[in-house]
């Protein structure tokens, strides 16, 4: 039987997990949750996506998306606007006020990054993240969905 401290699948999944806590830690002044920030930093990228697209982006329901929603425009990080194309669709766009929060998000997963790099020599940084987007990119093609 093989031990998961040499499993592939179990290593990337424990550094996921340890790489969440730690940003969370971090993160835990901005009054956000994990889905709330994990929401607002998909958006910065991709402003103007309908919200059951966003959903199926961060893998979670469209009723649960819609209450983190309702927070960020509640407190006005937010807005929804009508798909002028399709007028049953909603609109996802950032406030300005978002912007200083979306900065510090930022300046936390620097900061989780350095944590996770130290001790790795600088020009191995790259090659990690090239690999990774190769595990990344193979899994994608082998999408069955």
């Amino acid at each position: 039987m093989r031990h998961p401290k040499k499993s592939f699948g179990f290593i990337v999944h424990e550094v996921a997990r340890l790489l969440r806590r730690d940003f969370n830690q971090r993160a835990v002044n901005l009054g956000l949750s994990q889905a709330q920030w994990r929401a607002l930093a998909y958006l910065s990228h991709h402003e103007g996506i309908r919200q059951v697209t966003l959903a199926e982006y961060l893998e979670i329901q469209p009723i649960s998306l819609g209450r983190q929603l309702d927070y960020l425009q509640e407190n006005g990080l937010i807005e929804r606007r009508p798909d002028p194309t399709d007028r049953r669709a909603i609109q996802l766009y950032l406030t300005p006020a978002a912007e200083p929060v979306l900065e510090r998000l930022w300046e936390h997963a620097a900061e989780t990054q350095k944590a996770a790099l130290n001790g790795i020599p600088e020009n191995e940084h790259d090659a990690l993240l090239t690999l990774l987007q190769r595990v990344k990119l193979n899994l994608l093609s082998n999408d069955v969905i």
